[in-house]
């Protein structure tokens, strides 16, 4: 029986809260429950996010540089999952890709990275544990730990960066930012736009039920490009309530599509109204 199918398995007979700090990233995003791209996917349309749900899409390199940051800030060692393009290779010949080829046939169990890419990851590792607010967090984490729970009926899996629920009660997700992009105001207007509060939301509301309560959120953000500028924000307790209230009402609106027969598109015509349902929103904007 497949490692998946032995998780799934699992998972049927445990209570639906529990906290699995074993189960690979794969794994996890292969499993069902809903997460919190998937409610971020649904509080735009339901029928989105079953699409999107069932259908994967390729990464982008902002994407695979993000994934890359996380993973060399965590493990501190870039080199366990990556592995550096051999220097001088022409990608455009019949024996560069030939060598190409075969140094990823050689390397199937690690990700192909540029001498660039190593020296962003390098940076923002570095940037990150030496950062004087960021350090204690990192020192106390448990990393990449997946919750999964049920909300309202329905199953939901989160999985923070760092769970420091021992050090102040609190949880960390890493952010990658553009030079620049680390100034509070200008991530706050993308926590809005982008919907992030849902992922903030939801690993709270996940965490309540494992009986691990957060009195704490916060971001580390981390700049991909020099000098590597990093950033400690934090939610204030009224974008606390704001973000699982929200979190909550996708939930349930998850919920009342499935039983209303999963119909496609938007559903019912809806009135423009003249403001943002908050005001932070507008501040924001």
């Amino acid at each position: 029986m497949s490692n998946l199918k032995n998780l799934a398995r699992k998972a049927q007979y445990l209570p639906y809260a529990y906290i699995d700090d074993k189960i690979s990233l794969e794994d996890y995003h292969a499993l069902p429950s809903m997460s919190a791209h998937n409610l971020m996917d649904a509080e735009n349309s339901c029928a989105l996010a079953h699409y999107n749900k069932a259908h994967s899409t390729k990464a982008t390199a902002a994407m695979i540089n993000g994934t890359l940051i996380h993973a060399a800030i965590e493990t501190r060692d870039i080199a366990q999952f990556y592995v550096l393009e051999p220097p001088g290779l022409n990608k455009r010949t019949t024996a560069g890709k030939q060598e190409l080829k075969e140094f990823h046939e050689a390397n199937s169990d690690k990700t192909i990275i540029t001498e660039k890419q190593w020296e962003m990851a390098a940076g923002c590792r570095e940037a990150a544990w030496s950062h004087l607010y960021a350090k204690p967090y990192l020192e106390a984490a448990k990393f990449e730990c997946s919750g999964f729970a049920t909300i309202n009926g329905v199953d939901v899996k989160a999985r923070p960066d760092l769970d420091c629920y021992e050090h102040q009660r609190t949880l960390v997700d890493i952010k990658s930012r553009q030079k620049g992009q680390a100034n509070v105001e200008k991530w706050l207007k993308d926590w809005w736009y982008y919907g992030t509060y849902i992922q903030a939301g939801l690993q709270l509301l996940v965490w309540e039920k494992l009986n691990r309560p957060c009195d704490h959120y916060y971001y580390l953000l981390v700049e991909n490009a020099e000098p590597y500028q990093v950033h400690m924000v934090y939610l204030d307790q009224e974008l606390i309530e704001i973000s699982k209230e929200k979190t909550l009402d996708v939930i349930e609106k998850w919920k009342s599509w499935i039983g209303a027969g999963s119909p496609d598109g938007y559903g019912q015509p809806q009135k423009m109204v003249a403001k943002p349902w908050h005001r932070n929103y507008e501040l924001a904007l």
